[in-house]
């Protein structure tokens, strides 16, 4: 039974129309969106959420998008009190906590597939890693050489550090602390694979690649764009401004990896570096 069926006899028509049918679980924390109009309703909700989920300890109310340096969403804590919990994904595990650092479950199968395309031996580099899940779920699925993860927010690397310990990859996984801009080019050697999995600023950091990406490898570029763009408009859009840096790219696959808002989708272009 669907929330909005628990609520039937509960709500309005009016409020239950309002009501979210869909929301996020990360371990054991629900992530809502419960908009101002019913929210004096929030009780109920959270009682509805409670009978259909069991093993809920806490319940957010998102009140921000992702924004800052540091790419976190707003929330508000409207049932528990515990904000951090532990992820299963693929075989692994991701201690997190959503006020603090940016995880989304919805990108578990991306995840997945990106790590099956991953060849024996690879050298691999996660930018805006976050808490670990692209570096982690490679280092698990495949077998990689080397990934190296680098991440701005201090909390999410802490968290990136405590996973790798608990997926127990620290022979295959290296964390790096800071600006992408000041620490890429400080490491040595050139990468198979590139990935930049934050849609919100990648287009700011294609310049930062430049020289660390061998011909012939893969760069996974994530990006927002709008439905009438996926066909033509978005592939010539990001192959130019990589061409713009000097980066001559070819599109090896397009894919939509999830929903934005109303007619914008994250988009995914894996793009091989002419040889």
């Amino acid at each position: 039974m669907s929330i909005k069926e628990l609520l039937k006899d509960k709500l309005s028509g009016e409020e239950l129309r309002l009501v979210r049918r869909s929301f996020e679980i990360i371990g054991n924390i629900v992530i809502v969106e419960i908009p101002d109009e019913i929210y004096h309703q929030k009780d109920l909700i959270v009682e509805a959420i409670l009978k259909k989920h069991k093993n809920v300890k806490t319940i957010l109310r998102k009140t921000g998008e992702v924004e800052g340096v540091y790419r976190v969403a707003r929330y508000e804590i409207i049932y528990g009190n515990e904000t951090e919990t532990v992820v299963k994904e693929h075989g692994c595990r991701f201690l997190v906590d959503p006020t603090k650092v940016y995880y989304s479950v919805k990108l578990s199968g991306e995840r997945e597939r990106i790590a099956r395309l991953v060849r024996d031996g690879e050298r691999v580099l996660v930018i805006f890693a976050g808490v670990g899940p692209y570096a982690i779920v490679i280092a698990r699925l495949a077998n990689p050489a080397e990934v190296v993860g680098i991440e701005l927010n201090p909390v999410a690397v802490e968290y990136f550090r405590k996973n790798v310990e608990l997926n127990k990859v620290e022979e295959k996984v290296k964390v790096y602390e800071g600006d992408v801009k000041e620490v890429l080019p400080k490491l040595e050697g050139e990468f198979d694979r590139i990935l930049m999995p934050s849609p919100y600023i990648a287009e700011n950091f294609i310049s930062a690649v430049r020289g660390k990406i061998r011909r012939g490898g893969i760069v996974h570029y994530y990006t927002f764009a709008g439905k009438e763009e996926e066909k033509e408009i978005l592939p010539k859009r990001v192959v130019r401004l990589f061409r713009e840096q000097g980066i001559d790219v070819e599109l090896e696959h397009l894919r939509q990896c999830g929903h934005y808002a109303p007619y914008v989708y994250r988009y995914v272009l894996d793009l091989r570096v002419k040889s």
